[in-house]
């Protein structure tokens, strides 16, 4: 089983979610080839962020809305293996499309505390979410946006295109993840599908924690260093949901082996705590 966490180790400090976020208008869906994806269109994607140490990419996350009247967050959303072995110098960039060439909008904040779920379970990868609070908070702009987040117990459609994007590999094997942005569009997957595809691995998929999207060809997938990152599926009023979480999968983008996200929805109670626990913009 591979995790898809970057080249560089996990992290791991204590942090927090949100209740109710604005999200942004529907980005395009552009071109062909993350694995079998493309380059995201610059500025389509402002609630991806990249969670760096000592300057190198190693996770992704995504920015939660955590007050209705500040136009700023000092909350991300992440998965829990990437936080849980611990370390310093945990940076977020937000704002980036180029993670070479931050940009003028960029903005780079350091990750003060962590807190991933207390069920979560490293063995099993059950309850993979983690929140990080940050030292201070990002100021929403064109390209640092909050995303949506699902309402407590959401279902997800089976069949339903979802798009996940992160700075990782684009190949299963390889060596660097990408500079850019990258993005792909994959379908979710009915549970039992799931569950009977994983069940051949000795790997349990419990349908209220995980969720699975992919084809069942293979050739498109989240890949190592995209971990934490948003799986997002366009909701009521066109706008993007944060639905999943990048957490593992056997290889990348193999034949009848979709990618697991944990599943967004299962979590916003306790998402909600820890923004009311953590978060100084929440505040009144």
């Amino acid at each position: 089983m591979r995790f898809v966490l970057g080249v560089v180790v996990a992290v791991g400090l204590v942090g927090c979610g949100g209740p109710d976020v604005q999200g942004v208008d529907a980005v395009e869906r552009i071109g062909q080839e993350i694995v079998g994806g493309v380059e995201a269109r610059q500025g389509s994607h402002p609630w991806n962020v990249s969670m760096q140490q000592q300057g190198s990419h190693f996770c992704g996350a995504s920015i939660i809305r955590v007050s209705a009247t500040k136009n700023e967050s000092d909350i991300v959303v992440t998965a829990a293996h990437c936080v849980y072995d611990g370390t310093s110098g945990l940076t977020v960039s937000a704002g980036v499309h180029d993670l070479g060439r931050p940009g003028a909008g960029a903005q780079t904040v350091r990750g003060v505390r962590t807190v991933y779920h207390p069920a979560y379970d490293p063995d099993t990868t059950m309850n993979d979410i983690a929140v990080v609070k940050l030292e201070k908070p990002l100021k929403f702009s064109a390209t640092v946006q909050p995303i949506l987040l699902p309402l407590a117990g959401e279902t997800v459609p089976d069949n339903v295109e979802a798009t996940v994007a992160g700075w990782g590999l684009t190949r299963e094997g390889g060596y660097d993840t990408s500079p850019v942005l990258m993005q792909v569009g994959v379908p979710t997957i009915a549970h039992r599908q799931v569950a009977a595809s994983y069940r051949s691995q000795g790997i349990h998929i419990d349908p209220y924690a995980m969720l699975g999207a992919g084809y069942s060809q293979g050739g498109k997938d989240a890949c190592q260093g995209d971990s934490g990152g948003p799986l997002f599926i366009l909701g009521a009023q066109g706008k993007p949901v944060l639905q999943g979480v990048v957490s593992f999968g056997v290889g990348c983008a193999r034949p009848g082996l979709p990618g697991i996200y944990a599943r967004v929805s299962n979590y916003i109670p306790w998402i909600n705590t820890q923004v009311r626990l953590l978060s100084v913009t929440a505040r009144p």
